[in-house]
C-alpha cells in the first residue's frame, strides 16, 4: 500500500471520527434539551425525513472539506481543493447534491399538477433565504471591521456599495470590504446561492416542460451540459439531474432496495475513481447516490435518525456560518501558524470545536431568524 493511499485512509478515518462525534453531539443536544428538539423538529411534519437527514450529513461534510482547505490556506496562502478524492468530494459532491435536492423537490411539485403560483413561490423563497443571508453578511462585515481596526479604509459610499454587492447573492460580484484583502476567503460559500436563485427564476419556463413527453427535452439538455459544458455550466446539469431523479421516483422505476444498492455502489465508484464532480460520469453517479438516499432503506435508513434530521433543518445556517466560524478559529483562537501545523487528533479536535460552535450558532439563528421569516406565525385576531 502506497504512502499516499495510507495518508488518504488515515484522513478518511479521522474525518469519519469527527463526523461521528458531531453526530453524537447533535444527538446529545436533543437529549439534554428536549424543548430544543421539539422547537426545531416540531416543524418538520410532512417533510421527507430522508432528505432532511441527507442535508444534515452534507452540511457536516462541507465543514470537514473547508477545514482541510483552510488549514492548507493558512500554511501556503493558496485556497485550493484538498488532495484526496474523499477530501475534495466531501465539499463538491455535497454542493452538487444540494442542487439535486432543490431541483427534485420543485420538479415533484410542478409535476403533481398543483397550481403553480410563481410570485408566491418567489416571495416564499426570498423569505426563506434572504433574512439569514443578510445576517451572515452582517456577521461578515463585523469580522472585516474588527480585522481592519474599526476604521474606514474606503469612503462610506464605497463601503455601502461593497456591502450591497455582497447582499446580491453574488449577482453583482463579491468584492473586498473596507480594503480587507481576500474578504471572499472569509465567507466562500455564497457563490452557490446564485445558482439556486437562477434555478428558481427559471421555474416558470421549466413549468412548460413538466408534463407529457416534454420533460425529456430538459433531461437531454442536462446530459448535453454534463457532456460538453464548461465547468461553470456543468453545475446546472445537477439541477437537471434532480429533475430526472424526481421523475424516476414518481414513476417508481425501480424498487427502493434496488435504488439503495445502486446508491451505495455509485458512492463507492465515485470515491474510488474521481477527485471532482465535473464530468458526465460524476453526474450519473451523484444522481444514483441521491436516488439511493431518497429510498430511505438499507444503509440509507440512517438518514432518518433524529440528529441528522435536526442538522438538516438547520443546515442552511450551518452552511452560511461555518466558514466564518472556521476563519475565526484559525485566525483568532489558534493563530494561522499553529492551525496550519495541527495534525492527527489535534486537528480533529479543532474541527470538532468548529463544528460544535457552528451547530450551536445555527440552532440559534434557525429559531430566531430562519423559521420566523419562513413560517411567520398567523396574526392574532383582536
Amino acid at each position: 500500500m502506497t504512502e499516499t493511499t495510507m495518508s488518504t485512509l488515515t484522513t478518511l478515518a479521522g474525518l469519519g471520527s469527527i463526523t461521528a462525534l458531531i453526530f453524537l453531539l447533535a444527538g446529545g443536544l436533543l437529549k439534554l434539551f428536549p424543548r430544543l428538539s421539539d422547537a426545531v423538529l416540531g416543524g418538520a411534519a410532512g417533510r421527507s425525513g430522508e432528505l432532511d437527514g441527507l442535508r444534515g450529513a452534507l452540511s457536516l461534510l462541507v465543514v470537514l472539506h473547508h477545514s482541510l482547505i483552510v488549514q492548507n490556506y493558512c500554511a501556503t496562502g493558496r485556497y485550493e481543493p484538498p488532495v484526496g478524492n474523499f477530501n475534495n468530494l466531501a465539499g463538491e459532491a455535497a454542493v452538487a447534491l444540494f442542487f439535486v435536492i432543490t431541483a427534485s423537490l420543485y420538479w415533484k411539485r410542478l409535476q403533481s399538477g398543483a397550481r403553480f403560483d410563481w410570485p408566491r413561490l418567489l416571495i416564499g423563497r426570498l423569505r426563506r433565504l434572504g433574512p439569514m443571508y443578510a445576517v451572515a453578511v452582517a456577521i461578515l462585515v463585523a469580522i472585516v471591521m474588527a480585522e481592519t481596526g474599526f476604521s474606514l479604509h474606503v469612503t462610506p459610499a464605497e463601503l455601502a456599495t461593497e456591502i450591497a454587492q455582497w447582499l446580491s447573492f453574488d449577482f453583482l460580484s463579491l468584492p473586498d470590504i473596507n480594503g480587507r484583502p481576500e474578504t471572499y476567503f472569509i465567507e466562500v460559500v455564497v457563490w452557490t446561492l446564485r445558482y439556486e436563485w437562477e434555478f428558481v427564476l427559471c421555474l416558470p419556463l421549466l413549468a412548460l416542460f413538466a408534463h407529457g413527453r416534454r420533460p425529456w427535452l430538459l433531461y437531454a439538455a442536462g446530459i448535453a451540459l454534463a457532456a460538453f459544458g464548461s465547468a461553470d455550466n456543468l453545475l446546472y446539469a445537477y439541477f437537471a439531474a434532480g429533475l430526472v431523479a424526481a421523475d424516476l421516483n414518481a414513476r417508481k422505476a425501480l424498487p427502493p432496495r434496488v435504488w439503495a444498492g445502486l446508491g451505495v455502489l455509485a458512492l463507492a465508484v465515485l470515491l474510488a475513481c474521481y477527485h471532482d464532480i465535473y464530468g458526465l460520469p460524476q453526474v450519473g453517479l451523484i444522481t444514483l447516490i441521491f436516488l439511493g438516499a431518497s429510498s430511505g432503506v438499507g444503509p440509507w435508513a440512517i438518514l432518518r435518525a433524529r440528529p441528522l434530521r435536526f442538522l438538516g433543518l438547520i443546515s442552511y445556517s450551518i452552511y452560511l456560518l461555518h466558514h466564518m466560524v472556521l476563519h475565526l478559529f484559525a485566525q483568532q483562537v489558534f493563530g494561522t501558524d499553529r492551525f496550519a501545523s495541527l495534525d492527527g487528533w489535534a486537528f480533529q479536535g479543532a474541527v470538532l470545536m468548529v463544528g460544535a460552535t457552528a451547530i450551536l450558532l445555527s440552532t440559534l439563528t434557525y429559531l430566531t431568524v430562519e423559521r420566523p421569516w419562513a413560517h411567520p406565525a398567523p396574526a392574532r385576531s383582536t
